[in-house]
């Protein structure tokens, strides 16, 4: 149902497209049918929005790709959503602009919030310029998913996988998330020092203004519609994909002063960029490492697009069937679906299914940044999943990674054991830097700063103990799957009894899931009073939880922007 008009909702801005849709997030376990949703042509549209929202008692929340887990923006199992509108941002809010030199601060992007992050790389690509070994600008990394807003990206400090290595991946800017590499950002709020406090307007704030610590992630708790991006000068990247390590190897305990050979410590330590994908009940992962190459090595092939694995974009029929029966009948076959997945993963890399070759091989790839950067398409399968990032220090890294690999192990055939499958998608493994001002420009007196409750912000705890990146762990599955929830508590609470005191600290990665109970995820109050307690211990009181919420509610006075997770997250 669509109106142009306000003659469904009393008093909404008659030139604003409106209509009734369906939400429906990532993994398809959140699906809201005939939710009011608005299109609105401009930013001054989303004021007006804003505006008639308050007046009305409506709560209301932008819309993007809806490529997350956590419902932070439509709560599921309302008993009415009759106040709740959307706002989708990706059809007219999506515009970009280069700037060469953004006030003395060197090249950046200016971006609507509801452009894609496929088409910002390939805009900063094109644009002339730059002195890179390839064409234009880009990021040091960036989330896997090309389809992605910018405005849901910063809303949960969005992250790829990079440390700075020397000497030819050390870029002189943050190696944290995307919400770190905002130099400046405009949003809808109301503004107690303006001449219309009680009105929604728009307010640019400036990395050094020391409120816009407080907005670079919000958790949709405010409306972004613009941000400006520091850049890089684009570079080339290899992407080699190996398949014949076995987990031991990888996943060995660490040993003497230098990871061992060929452990994802070691791979780290020499190349900086590396991901580990390993499907349950299986002996070989699949890691992923890049690496910065100026020209293009002998073994690669040279990729011209994003998304250069289909043999995980399209899943054949008889997967499928697999994946039902699973789901429906014979939970018993996951150790045997974790086993066809490794297999179709080695072939598809050599471009090869069921021993055919069908298209180019991507075990080596090499091309422009975005082009190995991203690998995730809408088409591949979705699953649901856990997500935490782990802070701890780089030399601790392998030793972390071999204690959750027995963990996840263990988990795994203790659940077997009761006749349970409740994973039967990878295990993902990612590292990265931390959120800081350092490298970062202000344009103030004051210092850049940092996102506040970014999973990544650095503070007196992390510069105490000596942590410099972030251990991404994630766990998925097959949303529906029986037994998953609680093995997602188990495995959360073993998370915080093992990375604790000065070794390292959880937080959560916002966009996934979180604070389980054996009923689900988000719902485990203690968790969120840690997580609350670890974004105010070592913080200043500008810095931490307390100083965040209220500067959010300071620029919603009429709490508008809420969900009920924020509410609960964001109750003073």
């Amino acid at each position: 149902m669509e109106t142009t008009n306000n003659q469904i909702l009393e008093g909404f801005p008659p030139n604003i497209t409106i209509k009734q849709e369906t939400f429906s997030n990532w993994a398809n376990a959140i699906v809201v049918p005939n939710v009011w949703t608005c299109i609105p042509a401009n930013e001054e549209d989303v004021i007006a929005v804003s505006n008639w929202g308050a007046t009305n008692g409506w709560t209301v929340r932008a819309r993007g790709i809806m490529h997350n887990w956590s419902p932070l923006a439509i709560t599921p199992n309302l008993s009415s959503y009759d106040k709740v509108l959307l706002i989708d941002t990706t059809v007219s809010l999506n515009q970009m602009e280069f700037i060469s030199d953004f006030e003395g601060k060197g090249p950046a992007v200016k971006v609507k919030t509801g452009a894609t992050m496929g088409n910002l790389l390939q805009y900063l690509e094109n644009v002339s310029g730059g002195n890179g070994a390839a064409s234009g600008y880009s990021f040091p990394h960036v989330p896997a998913p090309d389809h992605l807003t910018i405005g849901g990206v910063i809303t949960i400090n969005a992250h790829g996988t990079a440390v700075p290595t020397s000497p030819n991946d050390d870029f002189k800017t943050t190696y944290g998330s995307m919400s770190n590499r905002i130099l400046s950002l405009t949003a809808v709020v109301t503004d107690p020092d303006s001449e219309s406090p009680n009105s929604y307007q728009l307010k640019t704030f400036k990395r050094g203004d020391k409120e816009m610590n407080a907005l670079m992630t919000q958790l949709g708790r405010s409306l972004i519609t613009e941000v400006t991006f520091q850049v890089v000068e684009n570079y080339n990247l290899r992407c080699l994909s190996i398949t014949d390590i076995d987990a031991k190897t990888l996943f060995v305990p660490y040993t003497g002063t230098n990871p061992p050979l060929n452990s994802c410590g070691d791979f780290l330590n020499k190349n900086g960029r590396i991901e580990i994908i390993w499907f349950p009940f299986t002996n070989y992962p699949w890691l992923k490492v890049w690496t910065v190459e100026q020209t293009k090595p002998s073994t690669s092939r040279k990729v011209d697009q994003p998304n250069n694995y289909p043999f995980s974009d399209n899943l054949p029929d008889f997967v499928v069937k697999m994946i039902d029966m699973i789901m429906s009948v014979a939970p018993s076959l996951t150790p045997d679906f974790g086993k066809l997945m490794y297999k179709m993963t080695n072939e598809g890399l050599d471009g090869k299914i069921l021993g055919f070759p069908i298209y180019d091989q991507s075990r080596d790839i090499w091309g422009p940044s975005k082009n190995t950067l991203f690998y995730v398409k809408d088409t591949t399968l979705r699953v649901t999943a856990n997500g935490y990032a782990v802070l701890m220090n780089k030399n601790n890294v392998q030793q972390a990674i071999s204690d959750f690999a027995k963990q996840f192990e263990t988990m795994l055939e203790k659940y077997k054991q009761q006749d349970k499958f409740p994973i039967n998608s990878p295990l993902e493994i990612r590292v990265t830097g931390l959120d800081s001002g350092d490298n970062m420009p202000s344009f103030s007196n004051n210092p850049a700063g940092r996102p506040v409750i970014s999973s990544l912000a650095t503070d007196g705890e992390t510069v105490k103990n000596g942590w410099d990146v972030a251990l991404w762990l994630d766990v998925l599955t097959i949303p529906g799957t029986n037994y998953s929830d609680e093995f997602y508590t188990e495995l959360e609470q073993w998370f915080l009894e093992h990375f604790k005191g000065s070794n390292a600290k959880v937080v959560p990665e916002w966009s996934k899931g979180w604070a389980y109970t054996n009923s689900g995820a988000w719902a485990n109050t203690d968790f969120m009073n840690k997580v609350k307690s670890g974004f105010t211990i070592s913080r200043a009181s500008d810095d931490n939880w307390d100083w965040e919420t209220s500067v959010l509610a300071k620029y919603d006075a009429h709490n508008i922007y809420q969900s009920k997770l924020t509410e609960q997250l964001f109750n003073n």
